[in-house]
């Protein structure tokens, strides 16, 4: 009778040893594939974000209203904005409260992080701009997060120049209508730590403004309206 032959202990330790590496480079590549996976959700989620807080940006811009004021005998238009802040007029967007609202974009820096906050005061009066008074709804919020680089800029001509042109800022006193367009780039590094290789996320916007031209009637603060009425 012949008697089966088993296995040595080198030829088990040999199946142990390849049955871990085979078991090895399973995990290695279900483990990358998760990764991966993870890092496109995270992505596409960070970009869906951004891409509704850019929405938001276009539409408050193409609702820029040229309210004009007169103050102390001076025309201006309530609409001021360098490379970092911008503030203008706006048509408001809840039908409750109607009429105009203030919004205001700048930056904000929490726990060493920079960030782009945005401002809206309604509803919003000529006197209330003038004396820097915040409307019965006041709201402050974050709109986009782990700011790196931002830049507002603004085409249009000015009253001084022949050609139109892009400007690093706008000033309603000089100029006594709202710019032809606004433009924004944002750059920005996800706050990921699988994104460690610092791949910038970097967007440009550009939105036309419909009006530029104040209505030709003059929006008065009380004030004006009391001189005028006592010089008659």
């Amino acid at each position: 009778m012949r008697h089966a032959r088993g296995f040595t202990l080198l030829e088990l330790l040999i199946s142990l040893v390849l049955m871990s590496l085979v078991s090895l480079g399973v995990y290695g590549a279900l483990g990358f594939g998760a990764n991966a996976l993870e890092r496109g959700i995270s992505r596409s989620l960070e970009n869906q974000r951004v891409r509704a807080a850019l929405s938001l940006i276009v539409r408050k811009l193409k609702s820029a209203y040229p309210l004009m004021l007169l103050v102390d005998g001076e025309r201006l238009v309530y609409f001021f904005g360098d490379e970092e802040e911008l503030r203008f007029v706006a048509s408001a967007d809840r039908p409750e409260i109607g009429g105009l609202e203030k919004v205001s974009y700048f930056i904000k820096e929490e726990d060493g992080e920079y960030g782009l906050w945005m401002q809206i005061s309604a509803p919003t009066l000529p006197a209330d701009l003038i004396e820097e008074r915040e409307g019965s709804l006041y709201l402050e919020a974050e709109v986009l997060s782990d700011v790196d680089e931002l830049v507002w800029e603004y085409f249009g001509q000015r009253q001084n120049e022949d050609e139109e042109a892009w400007h690093e800022s706008w000033n309603g006193e000089e100029e006594p209508k709202l710019p032809q367009a606004v433009r924004l780039s944002w750059r920005a590094t996800p706050p990921s730590p699988s994104n460690r290789g610092g791949i910038p996320n970097e967007w440009q916007i550009e939105v036309p403004i419909q009006v530029q031209d104040p209505v030709s009637e003059l929006q008065r603060t009380p004030q004006n309206r009391r001189r005028s009425r006592g010089r008659r």
